[in-house]
């Protein structure tokens, strides 16, 4: 990969994902101080915060795919393109995140958010450090899925 492709590529990866980046992270952020006010439990801020985080991000996605593949099959009866929109969506969004998010959510991103916050004060600000800390993780292999999605379903 040449000096010129990298740089489409990289604009084309952060065009996609700093939307989602910043919903989930209002959300992980919001979530898991607001449980951590009331709680004082690391254990519950980290959950609540997983979760904020999920939905946020995700719910982008999810609307974002399924509306772009809703007017990619415009042409079809309205329960057909619901149906076509739904299996592209869904197919689409397994492979770039499937993998990435097994492994983020069994082993990287809990044990960071957790483990981290514990060491870097204040709370909120120990929290986002080991979310950052995930994200990088978790993008490399969301990259190669996506990557490979685009490879497999251009064909």
């Amino acid at each position: 990969m040449d000096k010129q492709e990298l740089k489409a590529k990289t604009r084309q990866w952060l065009m996609r994902y700093i939307p989602a980046e910043i919903l989930g992270t209002v959300w992980a952020v919001t979530t898991a101080w607001v449980t951590f006010i009331h709680t004082h439990s690391y254990l519950a801020a980290t959950a609540s915060g997983w979760v904020g985080e999920g939905i946020g991000f995700f719910g982008y996605f999810i609307i974002s795919e399924f509306l772009e593949n809703h007017r990619r099959y415009s042409a079809h009866p309205f329960l057909k393109r619901l149906s076509l929109a739904i299996a592209a969506a869904m197919s689409n969004l397994l492979v770039e995140f499937l993998p990435a998010e097994i492994l983020d959510n069994i082993l990287f991103r809990p044990l960071l958010m957790y483990v981290v916050p514990q060491h870097i004060k204040p709370y909120a600000f120990g929290f986002l450090i080991g979310k950052f800390l995930a994200d990088i993780l978790f993008y490399a292999l969301a990259i190669a899925g996506f990557e490979l999605r685009k490879h497999w379903f251009k064909r």
